[in-house]
């Protein structure tokens, strides 16, 4: 709290001491101020009990929401949204969470979507107003519990083959237990986003092996290419294997350079950082030399880490430089370095000591001992903690600033002129090592199968007193779950990656303190990457007034009544209804046709529907010509990740094999003491059920498969896709569009009779908007007998390959999207409310079930530990019946600032008493 105090004491004395400053300055500080003012930064970090799922699991995660600024609990947002999105980029999954004091924790069952990649996206209602800068977002797989599942290893050889390239593509296919697939014929096609280069049949031999070769042009999209294989026969898999094609070729290594500050000015000594990326979007290891224009070697160069590095020049007025890089197949690039500019500024900033830094601006002769001036700003997420006038009386000018003056983390220095534009920017990191001291210790130095482990965590500050907070512990068996020390965690998260933009390879490894690279490495990460925080044109727009998110503290239903001429409707009835659980709540309108209702009993579950009515003034509920709206949490549409999104079952690690085998298969179905969920059980769905109101064109019955009324109360608030996509194993699309696919049948659509292409709303937005509430049932016609009338309904002449769902909603007005008028149904999102973790308790360390029962991956999952006045806590639970190393990952913040990252290993032993 102490350098919290001195932070903020400074920065009103800059804002204060306004005689003392230009209007320029006086201008930067007091916009800075407004808009954090105005828009206070949120951070968000989640951690999960492991990184990889498999279907049937249950995904736990604790969420820590921070204010940007001092890294304090949060209180502005009391509700946090989680979204997962498939491969198409439709989201299959959406939950809420409560969060109190800026934290929360529950679990997300992950037993009624299929197995494949996923996009995890985090974040509040507020947060929105920063765009996609400070959503949390992890690629997260979750591997299928059937023997049958087929894995992909793939390999690349790339070959010149004079304007082309020849690619030999080597694929081999094998089951979960490592058995491949044996002669088997294969559908195989190679295409891009755009066509197909290539598609045949292709058989694998003994080995479950199959080879292709293809030529690829140099105008090939090479980012997007990828492969599409399928079994085919009777009686098959007909799944669909997608497998990218990373060909990651030399040639394509791409580089940039960036000169510290910005600029290249000439006769001015500059620090010029380089980024090298390989295809694969991952950092090349490079080394090469910078010519001048006479062909001069001026420098020599060579990455440090993930392709990064950085030199020193002094550039001429007038001269070109070149970068000659070498690759590690000795393959030699050219590159063009920036623009020598003849006048300018630059910013240089360096570590003096332990304690301060020192600021180094230079500038040319024609901008020395000009009447206007400039002046520098010193700034950490945010907040203004260095501030002062520049004057260039001389080409260079140093100063020396206290490192406690910034807090720790990213600081950012930028220099402006009178008129307050940016001229040079500079980024460097503040290390108070003020990361809390975390001890975990167990009870003894190894563990035996179903033995008590005691750990005690202790928890310090960097000068030795003890710390009260809150803090979560995952433990893990590592022979099932692949825990990346290198990979974010709340430390990492908080001081740098939520405050950079783009992808940060292995951003823990700048924190580990056996990294004698780190210091340097973290200074060239720095220089090349680019910076989120307020865009300097919005600090200085004054038409920014409002923020179009507001920050929800709380779950409410609220929203507006209006007559025919949008005008509010003042001091009418609202009424609210809930039938699950029984909630009846009333309420007027204010002056401007607000109405809010707020209740603790309003928990919004996966079958709660709210529905909202006006009530006529003589007392009954008839409809009448208003316009009634719910403000509903907008859940935006993002984008598809810019990263190629890698399929579980392609080349994947042998730890996740382990995860996925048979025998955790049989754990699942026999284990329901773990609180994980069971498999689903596979649906009989008969023909021979009737429809109500049904327009099907063949009469009562008359389809292949149907679903009634019962069927979708089972499905509760799932969407129309996400309820064939649970039905049907065989429900495909072929983009996030459409179109849509039962196998290999192309699904035509009706609903209540009428042709989907009647509608206006596009076919993707009918998928997504009606629900299993909405909806009655569905019949499916794809034989002969069903499908005649429906292809003369459409029109069209009788072929193969076509499926026709028939859906009868319980509106029966077709493909059309209406409310109806004076009342309102609302779905919210559902509240997710943590369940304990099971952990089982043995007496004996043997087993009645027999061993090989208790084979949990994740072994114990605590989001809520809460350390005394010492700083302890202790934690207990029990060893599973494999024996193994267990990690133990420890995250948490002491609620004033402070954090903590702490993982150790405990080693379970075989015991001679266990059953063999």
């Amino acid at each position: 709290m102490k350098k919290i105090t001195t932070i903020a004491t400074l920065v009103l004395l800059s804002l204060t001491c306004f005689g003392q400053v230009s209007n320029g300055l006086l201008t930067g500080l007091s916009a800075i101020a407004g808009m954090r003012d105005r828009f206070p930064i949120e951070k968000l970090y989640l951690q999960f009990d492991k990184p990889h799922y498999m279907h049937g699991d249950t995904m736990r995660f604790k969420a820590y929401l921070m204010n940007g600024d001092f890294l304090m609990p949060s209180t502005r947002s009391g509700i946090l949204y989680i979204t997962m999105n498939n491969d198409a980029n439709r989201v299959m999954k959406q939950v809420s969470v409560p969060l109190v004091s800026g934290m929360g924790w529950g679990n997300v069952a992950l037993d009624d979507i299929r197995s494949g990649n996923y996009t995890l996206r985090a974040f509040t209602n507020w947060m929105l107003n920063f765009g996609d800068d400070y959503i949390v977002k992890k690629t997260i797989y979750i591997a299928p519990l059937n023997s049958g599942t087929t894995l992909v290893t793939a390999a690349y050889k790339l070959e010149n083959n004079g304007n082309k390239d020849k690619v030999n593509v080597g694929l081999q296919l094998s089951a979960l237990n490592g058995e491949p697939l044996r002669l088997k014929d294969m559908r195989l096609k190679l295409g891009t986003k755009y066509r197909w280069l290539y598609n045949d049949k292709v058989n694998t031999g003994m080995d479950g092996r199959m080879h292709i070769n293809f030529n690829i042009a140099d105008k090939t999209e090479t980012k997007n290419l990828y492969i599409k294989v399928q079994q085919e026969g009777k009686g098959v898999d007909t799944t669909t294997f997608t497998i990218p094609v990373d060909l990651n070729r030399p040639e394509n290594t791409d580089i940039q350079f960036m000169p510290e500050g910005g600029n290249m000015v000439a006769g001015i000594p500059i620090k010029i950082a380089f980024k090298a990326i390989s295809e694969d979007g991952k950092g090349a290891t490079v080394n090469g030399k910078v010519l001048n224009h006479k062909q001069q070697e001026v420098a020599q160069f060579q990455s440090v880490h993930k392709g990064m590095g950085n030199f020193e020049l002094i550039p001429q007025e007038g001269d070109a430089y070149t970068a000659k890089i070498t690759l590690p197949d000795n393959t030699i690039l050219s590159y063009p370095l920036p623009t020598v500019k003849a006048t300018g500024t630059t910013l240089k900033v360096t570590s003096k000591s332990n304690d301060s830094l020192e600021i180094t601006l230079s500038a040319t002769p024609d901008l020395l001992n000009k009447p206007a001036g400039y002046y520098l700003i010193g700034e950490t997420r945010g907040m203004v903690c260095y501030s002062t006038l520049i004057s260039f009386n001389g080409p260079t000018i140093k100063k020396t600033i206290a490192k406690d003056l910034f807090p720790a983390g990213i600081a950012h220095f930028t220099l402006f002129n009178s008129t307050n534009q940016p001229l040079n920017e500079r980024m460097f990191y503040i290390d108070h090592k003020e990361v809390l001291q975390v001890t975990i210790g167990a009870n003894q130095p190894q563990y035996t199968i179903r033995d008590s482990v005691a750990v005690t965590i202790a928890v310090k500050d960097r000068n030795g007193k003890p710390v009260r907070g809150n803090f979560s512990l995952a433990v893990t068996d590592d022979s099932q779950v692949l825990t990346d020390s290198t990979g974010d965690n709340l430390v990492s998260h908080l001081l740098l990656t939520t405050d950079l933009k783009g992808n940060i390879e292995e951003p823990a490894w700048y924190f580990e303190k056996t990294s004698p690279d780190r210091v340097a490495a973290l200074d060239n990460l720095l220089l090349t990457q680019g910076w989120i925080g307020y865009d300097w044109k919005a600090i200085f727009n004054p038409t920014i007034q409002k923020p179009q998110h507001q920050a929800e503290a709380e779950f409410v239903v609220q929203g507006k009544l209006t007559n025919v001429l949008n005008n509010p409707l003042k001091h009418i009835p609202i009424t609210l209804l809930q039938k699950q659980p029984t909630v009846a709540m009333e309420t007027q309108t204010n002056d401007d046709g607000l109405f809010v209702f707020k209740n603790k009993n309003l928990f919004p579950t996966d079958s709660s529907y709210y529905l909202v009515q006006v009530r006529h003034k003589n007392g009954d509920n008839r409809d009448f010509n208003v316009g009634l709206e719910i403000d509903v949490p907008n859940v935006p549409v993002f984008a598809a990740p810019q990263e190629r999104v890698i399929p579980w079952y392609f080349n994947t690690d042998s730890t996740l094999l382990n995860n996925t085998s048979i025998k955790m298969a049989e754990q699942k179905a026999e284990a329901d003491y773990k609180g994980e969920g069971n498999m689903l059980k596979e649906v009989e769905i008969k023909s021979t059920k009737i429809i109500p109101d049904s327009h099907n064109l063949n009469g009562p019955g008359q389809s292949d498969i149907s679903l009634n009324e019962a069927d979708m109360n089972k499905e509760k608030s799932r969407t129309l896709y996400e309820l064939l996509l649970h039905k049907f194993p065989d429900f495909h699309a072929e983009s996030n569009v459409g179109p849509y696919y039962l196998g290999r049948d192309k699904i035509v659509f009706f609903f209540d009779g009428v042709y989907s292409w009647a509608s206006l709303a596009p076919l993707d937005v009918l998928m997504d908007w009606f629900s299993a509430t909405d909806i009655k049932g569905i019949e499916i016609m794809k034989t002969d007998p069903y499908t005649y009338n429906y292809y003369t309904a459409i029109r069209r002449p009788w072929t193969r390959g076509v499926a026709f769902l028939e859906i009868t909603t319980y509106q029966g007005v077709g493909p059309f999207i209406r409310h109806k008028a004076g009342r309102y149904v609302y779905k919210p999102i559902a509240l997710t409310f943590p369940k304990a973790f099971y952990s089982p308790k043995y007496t004996v360390k043997t087993s009645t079930l027999g061993i090989g029962t208790d084979l949990r991956s994740t072994i114990y999952w605590e989001p809520d530990i809460v350390t005394d006045k010492e700083g302890k806590a202790t934690v207990s639970f029990y060893s599973a019946d494999k024996p193994a190393d267990y990690s133990l990952i420890l995250e948490g913040t002491d609620l004033k600032g402070g954090f903590s990252y702490s993982r150790q290993k405990i080693k379970i032993i075989p015991t001679a008493t266990a059953p063999k």
